[in-house]
């Protein structure tokens, strides 16, 4: 540009130099290099302009590739790994309910199980207290019975004994049959021994005979009591 306005500020020193006759071909010449270097000049302007437009709009592109690259990551990777997050923790969620609830089975089971054991204990208990052993049963309920015989001054002469062979709950069944014979309040008193002795005795059923003693003021009776006790093994 400071060329130019030399070269311009130039030209009447050479009109006045070289005549009038020469102005018209020089001015001519002047304005035309003149105006091919203004319009040089402008062009590498507007050509700077457009590169640096240029280099805006590439980079602009650039971060707006890079901002839908990030994007897409976000969705292609963050949003199945956030979904797969919570699928693990209702996973584990569902898993610490299901411990929960097998360790509140856990107890509720040890719970049972000590009581099964308490009980087993009062089971055996309770068949050493009111039931016979099946391997001493048959000595054993004959003297308990002879002995309740002679506490109530009752006679008996024989008894009739049959076992079931299948046991129920771990207790065999045995049927006894003894007739007694003896005075009224006697009786009584042996079938009172009976229901309260610690041996478990059920009366099924008590049959009422004539007594075989001579006179007919005779104050005896005599019955057949149908029991049933249990042996345990």
């Amino acid at each position: 540009m400071h060329s130019q306005a030399r070269e311009v500020a130039c030209f009447p020193k050479y009109q006045r130099q070289h005549g009038a006759e020469t102005s018209d071909v020089c001015v001519s010449r002047y304005r035309s290099q003149a105006c091919r270097r203004l319009s040089s000049g402008k062009g590498n302007t507007v050509r700077r302009t457009y590169r640096r437009q240029r280099k805006q709009v590439l980079y602009a592109s650039l971060l707006a590739v890079i901002g839908v690259v990030n994007l897409l990551f976000f969705f292609i990777l963050y949003q199945p790994a956030r979904s797969e997050y919570y699928r693990l923790q209702d996973s584990v969620q569902r898993f610490r309910r299901d411990i929960e609830t097998r360790r509140q089975r856990i107890d509720t089971l040890e719970r049972l199980n000590a009581q099964l054991a308490t009980l087993e204990q009062d089971r055996q208990r309770l068949y050493s207290m009111h039931f016979i052993p099946r391997n001493a049963g048959w000595s054993e309920i004959l003297v308990r019975l002879d002995t309740m015989v002679r506490e109530a001054g009752v006679q008996n002469t024989h008894k009739d004994y049959s076992i079931d062979q299948t046991p129920q709950y771990g207790l065999y069944s045995v049927k006894i049959r003894t007739p007694v014979q003896g005075a009224y309040p006697d009786v009584v008193n042996f079938i009172k021994d009976l229901e309260s002795s610690e041996t478990f005795f059920i009366i099924n059923s008590i049959d009422l005979h004539g007594t075989d003693s001579p006179g007919p003021e005779s104050s005896d009776i005599s019955l057949g009591l149908n029991l049933e006790t249990f042996f345990y093994q």
